[in-house]
């Protein structure tokens, strides 16, 4: 439950960010059919931040649930980047450089996660 909670969280917001910032400035995304560079930084950014809170949030599920964190952490960040790699159409539109750095941040988000619930654990549990 906590993995699939900390999964929906990531997903969830990075759609939600992901489609709000594309609504609101399409220009900014893409250009002659292709994702523009500022816009790939940017969502390697969100996705950083998205990853994070869905660890924590997994992390935190999985605390109350007497189910140790840093494992919870590790599932979801493996199944963040294997659907980062299942998906070919979209891994071609971000090139390979740009699927390398996003499995890479999703380790560091995943970290980061865990230091967030680490801090949140103390104030909510």
């Amino acid at each position: 439950m906590a993995l699939a909670a900390g999964y929906l969280v990531t997903v969830g917001l990075v759609m939600l960010t992901t489609f709000g910032l594309v609504t609101t400035v399409p220009q900014f995304a893409v250009q002659q059919h292709r994702l523009r560079s500022g816009y790939q930084w940017t969502y390697a950014l969100l996705w950083l931040l998205c990853v994070s809170l869905g660890v924590a949030v997994a992390a935190l599920l999985g605390t109350v649930m007497e189910v140790r964190p840093r494992p919870v952490a590790a599932l979801l960040a493996v199944s963040l980047v294997g659907v980062l790699w299942w998906n070919g159409w979209e891994a071609r539109q971000r090139g390979l450089a740009h699927q390398i750095l996003l499995s890479l941040l999703t380790a560091a988000g995943a970290a980061a996660g865990l230091v967030l619930a680490g801090h949140l654990q103390h104030w909510i549990l």
